[in-house]
């Protein structure tokens, strides 16, 4: 069944950015892009030496002030080391940040709070697991507090994480047509005759798993789980993965009934489960949901959706650098 569109107030989301940078082309030797490392610890120290002029939704667009920072024999231009920061990090931030007002919108606290809550908790326990306390972690990122971090790390990643699975519920039909998902398991064997035998042997799943435990064949067998269009030929042999629209399309659990012949002239037998991907939907978007494209896809879904939009031309070429899918021209 088609997903249900539904019209939304995109009117907050498409003034992201309004008056363009200075277009005079800026550049940086390896000498000033070394020394801007020690210059924004000076200009941390004094910020209000210079201003950082804003347009109306906070989005800084020019730096005025003295006219230099200068520290050595090298000048750079406050204008210019602003540029650069835009360069390295001002499109993404811009991107995080509508995303967020995005989450924001989607995932009202009245329905989405204790999963919001579940997906903090499992990253400050990753947290601590690593630094030993998540305020060590959040330290050794720079922030100065805890709560500082929740608030501008954890919680927007735990807000992306609830909407990529609101997006994975509400798209799954369109997702399984776009990936082609299937769970499988593969015995490979030196001759066809041998795999036709393995095909009429495996009436079962439970038969099928005995075979891949048999001595005979342990060491060729391998269960893939979850592969998708997107799984990489590294890992799913290529005659296996030209198969993998029939696969998906399987409407009962059980063997294939071709065997693959893989072009290093040896033989596949596969086993096809968790067929039915209404009955398994919970599995098939817990595991789709590690799918690295899912990501990016659920962001250009709500990007889209809300008519996420950039006027500043050197801004929206920077964004489009990072996915030329998040900007529609």
């Amino acid at each position: 069944m088609a997903e249900k569109k539904e019209s939304v107030d995109t009117t907050q989301f498409r003034r992201i950015h309004k008056v363009e940078v200075k277009k005079k082309r800026f550049t940086l030797s390896k000498k000033s892009i070394a020394m801007i490392v020690v210059i924004v610890l000076i200009i941390a120290g004094c910020f209000t030496g210079y201003i950082i002029t804003k347009n109306s939704d906070g989005y800084a667009t020019k730096v005025s002030g003295n006219k230099d920072v200068i520290t050595g024999d090298v000048t750079v231009s406050k204008q210019g080391y602003f540029e650069y920061l835009l360069d390295q990090s001002g499109a993404q931030k811009t991107v995080d940040n509508a995303y967020n007002a995005i989450a924001n919108k989607e995932l009202p606290s009245k329905t989405y709070q204790s999963q919001i809550d579940e997906e903090v908790k499992k990253l400050e326990d990753s947290y601590k697991s690593y630094m030993g306390s998540v305020e060590s972690y959040a330290t050794s990122l720079g922030y100065k507090d805890v709560k500082t971090f929740r608030e501008e790390f954890v919680t927007p990643t735990a807000k992306k994480t609830v909407l990529k699975n609101k997006y994975l519920k509400e798209q799954y039909n369109t997702i399984l047509k776009n990936y082609t998902p299937a769970y499988i398991k593969t015995i490979t064997v030196e001759k066809e005759s041998i795999a036709l035998k393995l095909i009429k042997q495996a009436t079962s799943q439970e038969t099928f798993d005995k075979l891949m435990k048999d001595s005979a064949y342990s060491s060729n067998a391998n269960d893939y789980k979850l592969v998708t269009s997107k799984t990489d030929t590294t890992t799913l042999n290529k005659r296996i993965k030209n198969n993998l629209s029939k696969f998906s399309s399987m409407k009962n659990d059980g063997v294939y009934p071709t065997v693959i012949k893989q072009s290093t002239k040896k033989y596949v037998v596969v086993y096809v489960y968790n067929t039915d991907k209404n009955k398994n939907k919970d599995t098939y978007i817990n595991d789709l949901g590690s799918v690295s494209d899912i990501d990016s896809d659920a962001e250009i879904f709500y990007l889209k959706k809300y008519k996420f939009t950039v006027y500043d031309k050197k801004l929206k070429k920077e964004i489009k650098a990072i996915n030329k899918k998040y900007i529609n021209d």
